[in-house]
């Protein structure tokens, strides 16, 4: 693996770390919400948390392709 290929791997890493930080925090809102009985807050969470598990997903592929090379 060359130089460049490390360094997209350390950022896609460094991203994935990220994102899953965020998922974990749309997760408690949601769990929060579902407490309280929020239905609009809590529908704008689970988007948010469908969204940031398809990121996590693309992130990891792209993480596995680099790998690959």
């Amino acid at each position: 693996m060359n130089f460049i290929s490390k360094k997209v791997l350390d950022f896609q890493k460094k991203k994935l770390e990220s994102a899953e930080e965020t998922l974990r925090k749309y997760i408690k809102e949601v769990e929060k919400f579902e407490n309280e009985n929020d239905s609009t807050e809590l529908e704008n969470s689970k988007k948010m948390v469908k969204i940031w598990t398809d990121n996590i997903n693309k992130i990891k592929k792209e993480i596995k392709k680099i790998e690959s090379r």
